[in-house]
């Protein structure tokens, strides 16, 4: 079982965001979760940014953060933007790394909040430490204003161990020659991409000859079939079988949780 907050984030700025803050139950011991996840030990809080419409409760981020958080995991889902989800969030990427940065305050002053409010709590974030470096990403747009902020401000300033990149907008679509890598050299945390090969954003042969340029490794989870919001037709599926982004995402919750659990400095925890 996980607990699911809704609540909004203040900003530097003065804003608030919608977000949801989803964190481990205490006991839990599904025979889903690895080994350790939910017994107390400390996991790295996740966040996850929504696509350009801005829409944190997309069901492929709500999957995501649920199976994490079943793992073990903190996560905190939040939108980029003050607007309603839907109305979207305009403008390049690269104007959103510092309200990024905000965000990522306000998610660790959540964290710390619950911990100390609710001492043997519910919440595993009540009972143990947790990592102070973070695992940031989201969907489409969100992924790439993470990597962005880590090619900018460099991990170490950010406190961050790496980027979970869901259907990373490679080009806009029918457009291949206006790639978005320009500054994967400076990104140098381990990535994980998870990609459909029928994403108008993505073209496969592209991503495969520019992954070398980024500086930290790269794990690639490529769903044969999936649309940019990781659904399965039963056209496009190889086997004929429609899925939906919940299922998608459920099918590669292992390898997630288990590039999660490989991730440098595992063995590292502050509070």
């Amino acid at each position: 079982m996980t607990d699911v907050r809704e609540l909004r984030l203040a900003l530097d700025d003065g804003t608030d965001v919608a977000a949801a803050a989803h964190v481990p139950s205490l006991g839990h011991s599904g025979e889903d979760a690895p080994s350790g996840a939910a017994d107390g030990a400390a996991r790295r809080p996740v966040l996850l940014l929504p696509g350009a419409r801005g829409d944190h409760g997309a069901a492929h981020l709500v999957a995501l953060a649920e199976q994490l958080a079943l793992a073990g995991y903190p996560v905190v889902r939040c939108a980029l933007s003050p607007r309603p989800p839907g109305a979207g969030f305009v403008g390049p990427a690269e104007r959103s790394v510092e309200r990024l940065r905000s965000i990522l305050r306000a998610a660790r002053d959540l964290l710390d909040a619950m911990s100390d409010a609710v001492p043997g709590g519910p919440a595993a974030v009540a009972a143990s430490p947790v990592h102070t470096d973070w695992v940031i990403g989201g969907a489409s747009y969100g992924g790439r204003v993470a990597s962005l902020a880590v090619a900018r401000h460099g991990a170490r300033e950010l406190d961050v161990a790496g980027l979970l990149l869901v259907a990373y907008p490679l080009h806009p679509p029918g457009r291949p020659d206006r790639l978005r890598v320009d500054h994967w050299p400076d990104v140098d945390v381990p990535i994980l991409m998870l990609s459909g090969d029928a994403d108008p954003f993505l073209t496969v042969e592209l991503l495969e000859r520019h992954a070398a340029d980024l500086a930290g490794p790269l794990t690639r989870l490529l769903v044969a079939g999936a649309r940019h919001d990781l659904s399965v037709s039963s056209r496009s599926a190889r086997d004929g079988r429609r899925r939906t982004p919940e299922e998608v995402v459920v099918e590669h919750a292992g390898a997630i949780r288990a590039w999660l659990e490989e991730l440098p400095g595992n063995d590292v925890v502050g509070h």
